[in-house]
């Protein structure tokens, strides 16, 4: 199969899944309780006046008439207007989107940090009896059992309330951006040092290394040259993949942290039941994890033309 190809064919997998994500979150916002014209002109308003706001929003329109008048505004690159605001929700989200990526690339390379001295560490250590040591066995499992929201409101309390080290929520300055970041980077430390160690073993133990060490090549040499290089792919790939989960978990511990991203956007626009807004930002997300996954696929093509379309 001919690269244009594979790419036209990975495109059109993707097309469906765009819009049961576009259908799901359209039937799901409909079905949380309550009133959007209440919400928006509280419970006291005239019977009349609310049911001419009704008809002006479109939500006295059948359901698949409002659906389809989505699809629409969505396929022009109209996102709806906020309810409450009157805002375009493209702008929302084009004054939002940038903070929540930049939250996920710092808990990114703060689990990039954090795993890489424990990965190469271990393997290290364990390069001849080729097994896990109990002591890191048991510090990857903490970590990647611990929720990230839980590792966020922990992080507040004892780096934020108690020793009044980071800023406990906004966007003040750069220091604002680290108990978040490590809020996401942690649990994602504990898979990555795993997929680390294992990296480093394999290449530790392939014969080129073997024979650089054998002919008196220094040891940090060796590491950095020879087997870093080597045991960088893997790593590489879970990093890209995980991309997308620690975009979804940034949408949760921002609202922990009052970050001024698109997660403290949605759930604010969910509770007041503005149905604009929280369908064209949850669908940015979600398209947004789509594309990340598309660009994934594509360069695993480039890199190994033998893998196709599964």
């Amino acid at each position: 199969m001919s690269f244009v190809r594979f790419v036209a064919r990975r495109v059109l997998v993707t097309v469906p899944a765009a819009l049961a994500v576009l259908v799901i979150t359209f039937a799901m916002i409909r079905l949380v309780p309550g009133d959007p014209v209440q919400v928006i002109a509280g419970t006291n308003l005239d019977p009349q006046v609310a049911e001419e706001l009704r008809e002006q929003l479109g939500l006295n329109d059948p359901l698949l008439v409002q659906f389809f008048t989505y699809l629409e505004n969505v396929l022009h690159g109209d996102l709806g207007t906020s309810f409450l605001t009157r805002q375009p929700v493209a702008d929302v989200v084009a004054e939002r989107l940038p903070n929540t990526l930049m939250l996920t690339a710092a808990g990114v390379l703060a689990g990039l940090l954090l795993s890489l001295p424990i990965g190469i560490a271990s393997a290290l250590r364990d390069a001849k009896r080729r097994r896990a040591g109990l002591s890191f066995t048991t510090v990857t499992t903490m970590l990647v059992a611990t929720p990230d929201f839980l590792l966020a409101t922990v992080l507040a309390t004892v780096f934020a309330v108690y020793l009044q080290i980071f800023p406990v929520a906004g966007a003040e300055s750069w220091t604002s951006i680290v108990l978040p970041a490590l809020a996401l980077g942690i649990p994602l430390a504990g898979i990555q040092a795993r997929v680390v160690r294992a990296s480093v073993l394999d290449a530790v133990g392939r014969p080129f290394v073997r024979t650089l060490r054998a002919v008196g090549v220094p040891q940090r040499r060796l590491l950095t040259r020879n087997v870093l290089p080597n045991a960088s792919i893997p790593v590489v790939t879970l990093l890209s993949v995980e991309f997308g989960r620690l975009l979804a978990g940034a949408l949760i511990v921002e609202n922990i942290f009052s970050w001024p991203g698109l997660g403290t956007t949605i759930f604010d626009s969910i509770g007041r039941r503005d149905l604009p807004a929280v369908q064209g930002e949850i669908l940015v997300v979600a398209l947004l994890i789509l594309g990340i996954n598309l660009f994934i696929d594509v360069v695993y093509r480039i890199i190994d033309p033998r893998i196709g379309l599964s």
